[in-house]
Formats: structure tokens, C-alpha cells, sequence
């Protein structure tokens, strides 16, 4: 702080010059790239110890899409109603770093056993075929997740008609407080995308397909898509946080704004089986 000299710390990083420009590394972070940086070390005052004096600097707080998560899901639903689906996760930034540990610090067995929990969620019982990892000992490459399952289930059944989870999601717990003492404080900008295809048999018809959303507002940047074409169906989504502060102040209009936009992807697709 430079209006309260002190020399109270607990973390130190490296500052380095590379063409004129200071490039901020920490060398503790062994699963982060050159040129990233920990959640924990963005958007923080520093203090720079140069040849000749020091300086007090802000480290970078990275724009959302440099920490980004994308997930890709391929579900082809076989006409007895069962499953064989196909995923792959894309990690960036502080994702890819969280990833990268994890998967080099695990061993693969725990890998396998957390993949076939995951896939309950998709289909009950399912069965995990295979996974691979890319990239893991690449620091200047994205990791990417791949597996591969089956299962018995996908669908939520109503006599002839089979409705589909809820694609689209926002947790509401975030703003479960009438109003708030403190403000809301994300560690850093990130962005959050979910692909999803699902491949139809012939003797399933499309009844209902909610509506594509789209909200850009001070504090984020929300996007649902539902597309449909032959015999898939297609949906994407998409939220970025354009702020990591949101304010006691604010927090009234956002709460309202974000219930309001949950309220409005609570829809599900409904087919009907001829």
C-alpha cells in the first residue's frame, strides 16, 4: 500500500523484464504456463525491487477468456433409449492449471474412479469405455480430457413423452442473501462453455425447444442456444464474468438479474416417441 509502508508479506514472484515489458512468474506454480499466473497472484499490488529503487505495480488480472473451461459432449441416443456418449474438456488459464496438477499428482486409478462418477450425472449406472489425457507435459499446451461411456438411460420418461435434464444452468445460491455486508469476490475473470450434441433415432419426433437467451449485462455475458438440425439437436452455452467485484451497492439489481435470468432457462426439450 503506498500510503502505509510496511514490510509485513507472505508471498514473493518473480518480475521479469523480457523485451521492455514485465512479465510476472511464480515459481511455485509448477503446473503454470510462462506468462500466466495463479488465481491468487492476479490483480494484486506488488512491490518491485529493481537494480536502482523499486516500483509498486499491479499485476494483470486476466480478461474471462483466458480462463476458460470448455466442455464437449456427444450423445448418441440408440433407439432401445440406451447411450454411447464421448466428452472433451479444454482447460485454460487457472482450468488448465488446476487440471494439469491434478491429473500429474493423481494417480490414474482415482483419475478413472472420479471419471466414473462424473458420468453418473449423464446417465444413471453408466459405464466408463476409456479416457486419455493430452498435453499433460506441455506447460505451453492446454491440457484436453477425453472419455468415452454408455449407459442405460438419458431421458426422463412420461408415458410417450421423454424430456431431456435441464441444458442450461445458473447457481442461485450465489445470491440466496436478501442483501449483502461484504461484496461478492471472485478470484479472478473466467468464462465457462458447454457444447453439447445429441444424435436422435427415427422413432423420436422434437415436440418443444425452448427459446436461445441472451443477456450482457455490467457484471456478466450469458448465452443459450438451442439449435436443431436432421435428426440432432444442438446446444451451447456460454458465461463470462466481465467483473470480479460485485458491490454491497450493486448487489440488489444483480441479485434481481440473475434470478430473473434463471428463471428463464429452467425449460427442458420435450420429444414424444412415435
Amino acid at each position: 500500500n503506498e500510503d502505509f509502508p510496511s514490510v509485513i508479506f507472505n508471498h514473493c514472484i518473480a518480475a521479469v523484464s523480457v523485451k521492455d515489458k514485465i512479465i510476472f512468474v511464480d515459481p511455485t506454480a509448477e503446473t503454470c504456463s510462462f506468462g500466466d499466473l495463479p488465481a491468487d497472484d492476479q490483480g494484486r499490488q506488488v512491490l518491485i525491487f529493481k537494480d536502482d529503487g523499486y516500483k509498486i505495480q499491479n499485476t494483470p488480472l486476466f480478461p474471462a477468456e483466458h480462463n476458460l473451461i470448455k466442455q464437449h459432449l456427444k450423445i448418441k441416443i440408440n433407439r432401445d433409449e440406451t447411450i454411447a456418449a464421448e466428452k472433451s474438456i479444454f482447460s485454460y488459464g487457472i482450468y488448465d492449471q488446476g487440471q494439469r496438477f491434478w491429473m500429474l499428482y493423481t494417480p490414474p486409478e482415482l483419475i478413472q474412479e472420479s471419471l466414473k462418477e462424473k458420468i453418473q450425472a449423464v446417465s444413471i449406472g453408466a459405464t466408463l469405455d476409456s479416457y486419455n489425457i493430452k498435453n499433460l507435459e506441455d506447460l505451453n499446451t492446454p491440457i484436453i480430457l477425453n472419455y468415452a461411456f454408455r449407459g442405460l438411460e438419458y431421458f426422463t420418461i412420461a408415458g410417450k413423452t421423454r424430456i431431456t435434464p435441464q441444458l442450461a444452468g445458473l447457481d442461485t445460491s450465489l445470491v440466496a442473501k436478501d442483501k449483502r455486508k461484504y461484496p461478492i469476490e471472485f478470484p479472478v475473470l473466467d468464462a465457462k462453455e458447454t457444447i453439447l450434441e445429441i444424435e436422435v433415432p427415427g422413432n423420436f419426433v422434437i415436440k418443444y425447444m425452448p427459446p436461445s437467451i441472451t443477456e450482457d449485462n455490467p457484471w456478466l455475458k450469458f448465452m443459450a442456444e438451442y439449435n436443431q438440425k436432421d435428426n440432432k439437436i444442438y446446444f451451447r452455452e456460454k458465461i463470462e464474468l466481465k467483473k470480479n467485484i460485485i458491490s454491497q451497492e450493486d448487489y440488489p439489481n444483480f441479485k434481481t438479474l440473475f434470478e430473473g435470468m434463471a428463471k428463464k432457462i429452467k425449460q427442458r426439450i420435450i420429444l414424444e416417441k412415435r
